[in-house]
């Protein structure tokens, strides 16, 4: 197999089809691999075609390199059949052809490329599981544990969810995790299958505490199932037992909401957390908008450690922890949409310089959000001309005490919190 590819177009058009398989090879797959000249697939699919004229090559150990060479083959005009399990296009095969094609083709669209490019479907795993057991999905909401963690909060939130298990995660051990996020769910009924459509299939009803002490593998599926669901609050200014923090390194819970606000997070895109401290602000806006990459900052060890633990017990694989001093790590970090800054110390006027510079100055909702407590940081940031003011704000926020001589009641006032909210100047 070549090194490097070299594409070039030969004068009769070849043609790469991609054949989503489903559960199983069907008798079109088949047929359509007699017709091809080279088959790419895995071992176990290889296996299923039996004797074929075309010349078969196993997708392992480097499918991106195979692909290639798949490409490579059609650019030639030879016709290539590529066998997915599964759906392709999910989590499949597909998606990695196609990144590789916008990499090697970047100006060309699909119908310029030096060969024809086809995609047959094939019914997935999860859609017969669902014809097998008689649930309705067209309304449930789908998750996939492949090579990725997930978020056991959004997942519990769902009348009906479906989840595709993987390596480490299988469906009992994502059951678990569902578990430890929610006690209350353990006896919420589900589903747990593994091997669809194959000899070995098997297909358990039961709750989802029952699910955990399942012995099943990889390519296991958990359904929830809508009978004995939880309600599922909106991870919004969660109490403060939901976070290791160090000494008053954790935003108040009644405060993390406006600043949140005031930073109208987008559906995606990335968001820096400065001086994250607990990293109670990055979570929360990580768990409410699945799609957007959360980038923390934080210096001090100890912090780092509560931050990396806060996001183990909430169950958010979109926070980035990045450790170190801000200064030294933005220049590092992905192009922000949003950015939050919850310390800084003396070099905050330099970290606000900076930061800015780094947002789109054209986007009219880019922003940068700051909180203050000190005199010296309000008398800082009320004098700041590096940004456009769009907000200043000041909270205060009193808490009930205890009864005072048994019988009476008072709030206790905290810390005056500042918000200033700030936008590039064009």
């Amino acid at each position: 197999m070549p090194q490097t590819p070299v594409f070039c177009q030969s004068h009769a058009k070849g043609t790469l089809d991609v054949y989503s398989c489903g559960t199983k090879v069907s008798r079109h797959v088949l047929d359509a691999c007699q017709k091809s000249d080279h088959v790419f697939a895995s071992d176990k699919l290889l296996s299923a075609l039996g004797d074929t004229n075309a010349v078969c090559h196993n997708l392992a150990p480097s499918p991106r390199k195979a692909l290639q060479f798949a490409m490579e083959l059609a650019a030639q005009g030879s016709h290539v059949a590529l066998l997915s399990t599964g759906d392709a296009l999910y989590h499949g095969l597909g998606s990695t052809l196609l990144d590789l094609l916008s990499k090697t083709f970047p100006d060309k669209q699909r119908d310029d490329l030096p060969f024809a490019l086809n995609f047959h479907p094939g019914i997935t795993a999860f859609q017969s599981l669902c014809h097998k057991a008689g649930i309705v999905w067209s309304e449930a909401q789908l998750f996939s544990a492949h090579h990725k963690d997930i978020q056991p909060l959004r997942i519990l939130q769902a009348k009906t969810a479906i989840i595709y298990a993987g390596l480490p995660l299988t469906a009992p051990l994502i059951a678990r995790r569902l578990c430890n996020a929610d006690p209350r769910s353990g006896s919420r009924s589900c589903i747990v299958a593994e091997n669809i459509d194959t000899k070995d299939e098997r297909i358990v009803l039961c709750t989802l505490q029952e699910a955990c002490d399942c012995q099943m593998g990889p390519t296991s599926i958990l359904v929830l199932l809508p009978h004995g669901a939880q309600q599922v609050s909106l991870p919004l200014g969660l109490a403060d037992e939901h976070f290791h923090f160090e000494n008053h390194c954790l935003t108040n819970r009644y405060v993390r909401p406006v600043v949140l606000s005031c930073l109208r997070l987008p559906s995606f895109g990335v968001l820096w957390d400065l001086g994250a401290g607990s990293g109670s602000v990055g979570l929360e806006a990580a768990l409410l908008q699945q799609d957007l990459a959360v980038h923390a900052v934080e210096q001090f060890p100890d912090r780092c450690a509560n931050i990396r633990a806060n996001a183990e017990r909430l169950g958010v694989p979109n926070l980035t922890l990045h450790e170190g001093n801000i200064l030294d790590a933005m220049p590092n970090l992905p192009d922000p949409a949003r950015i939050f800054v919850g310390g800084g110390g003396k070099d905050l006027q330099y970290i606000l310089d900076q930061a800015l510079a780094r947002l789109d100055a054209a986007d009219p909702d880019a922003s940068l959000v700051v909180t203050a407590i000190t005199m010296e940081t309000v008398a800082l940031l009320t004098q700041y001309t590096g940004g456009v003011c769009e907000e200043a704000l000041s909270l205060d926020i009193a808490v009930r005490t205890d009864m005072i001589a048994g019988r009476y009641s008072h709030l206790a006032p905290l810390n005056r919190i500042h918000i200033f909210s700030f936008r590039p100047r064009v």
